[in-house]
Formats: C-alpha cells, sequence, structure tokens
C-alpha cells in the first residue's frame, strides 16, 4: 500500500453540519469514540506498510490539528506527508514547526468571512487567517480546499484571487456529495439553516428532528447494509489507499474504519488481510452517496 489516510483524531472543535461525526451538527452522545492516535500505535503501524510513498492526516471523524502529537506523528511517516484542517486550531510553534519539517497542509475553507462559518460552524475565520500566515510566512505549503456551496458558490473568484495573495500553492475544488441537509443547533431541537447545493437542485424541505436523532443513533450502533444494487469506482481501490483510524487499527477506507457488524474491518496486527479485501467484490458500499471518493457507474 503507497497511500495512508490516518485519522490522526476523532476530536474537533468544528460542528460542520454534513460530517458524521455528528447529526447536522448536534453530538449524538456515546456513538463514536473520543481518541488520539498514539505516537507508539502510529509507529507500530508503519512498520506494517514499508513502501508508503504518501501519508495524509485527513479527519474522517475529527480534525488532525486537535492531537497534540500531530507534529511528532508527522515526522515519523519517512515520505511526503500533509496535514488536512480547518486551520483554526493549533498554537504557533505548532504550525511553524509543520512548515520546518516540510509537511503540506491543506486548509479547508469552505468561504470568505462572511461565509465559511455557515459550513464549517464554530470555527472563527481571524484565527485561520492568523494561522496561514503563521504557516506560509515559515515558507509552508499550503493548498486551499473549497466545498462549493449555493451560499459561497458566488465567491469563488474572490475566494481564489485571496487564496493566491496569501500565498497558497494551489486552491482545490472538492465538489463532493456533502451538499445538503439541515443545520441542527447545539441542543438538536431545531433547524438554524440549510445547507444547499451550489447547483440549486435541491431546496429545504420537512424534517422531522427527533425521527432522524433516532435513525442515526440506530444507523451507527446496529449497522445494517442493503444488498448491493449497483458498483462503485472507488479511488481507495484504484489507488490502493489504506485508513488508519485514531485506535491504530487498519481498514480498506474510512467508512470501514471503526467497529461496526458488517463492515470488513481489520486490525493491524492482521494487516495481511486487507490485501484479501481488496480483491473482493462484495464490499459493501456504505460511501456510495457521500464519500467524495466513490464514484456510482
Amino acid at each position: 500500500m503507497k497511500l495512508l489516510h490516518v485519522e490522526a483524531s476523532t476530536y474537533c472543535n468544528a460542528r460542520c453540519p454534513l460530517c458524521p461525526r455528528s447529526l447536522y451538527g448536534y453530538k449524538v452522545e456515546g456513538v463514536w469514540p473520543e481518541v488520539h492516535l498514539t505516537v507508539d500505535k502510529f509507529k507500530e503501524c508503519l512498520e506494517k506498510f514499508p513502501e508508503r510513498e504518501y501519508v495524509y492526516f485527513n479527519g474522517h471523524l475529527g480534525d488532525p490539528m486537535m492531537n497534540p502529537k500531530i507534529v511528532e506523528l508527522a515526522k515519523l511517516t519517512g515520505c511526503r506527508t500533509s496535514v488536512t484542517t480547518n486551520g483554526s486550531i493549533g498554537s504557533k510553534d505548532t504550525w511553524l514547526a509543520l512548515a520546518e519539517n516540510n509537511i503540506e497542509v491543506r486548509f479547508s475553507i469552505d468561504g470568505l468571512e462572511d461565509t465559511n462559518h455557515i459550513y464549517r460552524q464554530d470555527v472563527q475565520w481571524n484565527k485561520i487567517m492568523e494561522r496561514v500566515k503563521w504557516f506560509i510566512g515559515a515558507g509552508g505549503h499550503a493548498t486551499w480546499k473549497w466545498i462549493p456551496f449555493k451560499h459561497n458558490v458566488h465567491q469563488r473568484e474572490e475566494t481564489e484571487k485571496l487564496c493566491y495573495q496569501l500565498g497558497f500553492k494551489e486552491f482545490y475544488v472538492e465538489d463532493q456529495g456533502r451538499s445538503f441537509g439541515p443545520a441542527l443547533n447545539r441542543e438538536g431541537t431545531e433547524i438554524t439553516h440549510w445547507i444547499l447545493p451550489a447547483d440549486g437542485t435541491a431546496e429545504p424541505h420537512p424534517y422531522d428532528i427527533p425521527a432522524g436523532i433516532s435513525r442515526y443513533k440506530e444507523t451507527h450502533q446496529n449497522f445494517q447494509v442493503e444488498p448491493r444494487l449497483y458498483d462503485i469506482q472507488c479511488e481507495y481501490l484504484l489507488h490502493k489507499d489504506t485508513y488508519i483510524n485514531a485506535k491504530g487499527e487498519i481498514a480498506p477506507c474510512c467508512f470501514h474504519g471503526y467497529d461496526m457488524p458488517e463492515r470488513p474491518f481489520v486490525k493491524v496486527e492482521d494487516h495481511h488481510k486487507l490485501m484479501a479485501t481488496w480483491k473482493t467484490k462484495d464490499c459493501n458500499p456504505v460511501c456510495a452517496m457521500t464519500c467524495g471518493r466513490g464514484f456510482l457507474d
């Protein structure tokens, strides 16, 4: 496996409405574990993949910068390494150390000062800009990763212009499945606003919050997959990618990376079984409608 997708932490300071760690921004207690990947466990994982060429710390459930050992973890890889983050957390020393050790950073910034918080809830613009300047000012290689929504698509040109003015190396548009749904308040009692796709193909509709919370808990605590009705072209499979969760366990991809019935979950000590998983066509396509790296045939 040449590419490793690593979950450094399942903690996050943001409440993105369409992130799987919550139900539309409302944290349902007791569903997902909250843990940081340890240095010792990551060393153990890396020993299993001596041919790695690229390691990217990209949160499926959390933000890598929440892990206080993120620099130490990144320095262990021995190959090209990147960190994807909302960019609003971490000390100045941490950001300077990332730059000094040639760790690339992908900032997930979905708008400008007046729109980024609509999706990246609880993320403060001034803190992002402060850390962008720390990192780029120290010679860091930065990419601006932007998801188009109805509320920010009109700002694309202005956002891209700011991106290069600040010294980013690339403006990357990630047009993926997380583009439609309600945003709930912290208490999970009301809808504060809707996240809508940039192409205008969906509009707000009646949503039963209590029923939604119940379905969310049932889905994640007693996972069931419908019979496979279609094939997907999975980039994880295409690029021989592998996912390591924050407990130091491996799986074919992030959607199969935590203990749930019916998922092809593989612990690191059984890593040789991973190849058998890749060769089968029985992988349940739980990612098909939401993962930006899984595409329907």
